[in-house]
C-alpha cells in the first residue's frame, strides 16, 4: 500500500484486503473508516477486540495502538 499524502495530511483510500492479510505490527495512527463488504477484526493493545462488519463505521484515535486482520475479502473506505 502506498500512501499518497504528505506526512501532516490525511489520506483517503479505498482498500480491498485479502483474507491472508494480517497486520503484524502495532499501529498508533488515527483512522476513520467504513466497511463496504466483509469484516475487519481490530485488536486493541489495551486488550479488547472488535469486529467491524459490512455497513459499520469506526474511528480509532491517534495513540490507540491496534492491529487489524480479516478472514475473507474485505473492502473498506479509510481516512488516515
Amino acid at each position: 500500500m502506498k500512501r499518497l499524502a504528505e506526512p501532516n495530511h490525511e489520506a483517503v483510500r479505498l482498500l480491498e484486503l485479502d483474507p491472508r492479510w494480517d497486520e503484524r505490527e502495532w499501529c498508533a495512527r488515527k483512522h476513520a473508516g467504513y466497511v463496504l463488504s466483509g469484516a475487519l477484526r481490530l485488536e486493541l493493545a489495551r486488550g479488547s477486540t472488535q469486529v467491524i462488519k459490512k455497513g459499520q463505521g469506526f474511528y480509532i484515535p491517534k495513540g490507540c495502538a491496534h492491529k487489524a486482520r480479516c478472514q475473507k475479502v474485505t473492502r473498506l473506505f479509510l481516512v488516515d
